[in-house]
C-alpha cells in the first residue's frame, strides 16, 4: 500500500467505531500537545 492509501484507510477505520473527535490545531506546538493528548486525527 502507498502511504496515502494506508493513511486513508487508518482514518476510515475512525468511523467504524462511532463518533470521534478531530480538534483543529493552530500551529505545530498545538498539534503536537493534542497528538501527545492521544487524538488519533487532527483537521
Amino acid at each position: 500500500m502507498t502511504g496515502s492509501t494506508t493513511r486513508f484507510e487508518a482514518f476510515r477505520r475512525l468511523h467504524e467505531t462511532g463518533i470521534f473527535v478531530m480538534p483543529n490545531p493552530w500551529d505545530t506546538g498545538s498539534a503536537k500537545v493534542l497528538a501527545g493528548l492521544g487524538f488519533k486525527a487532527l483537521a
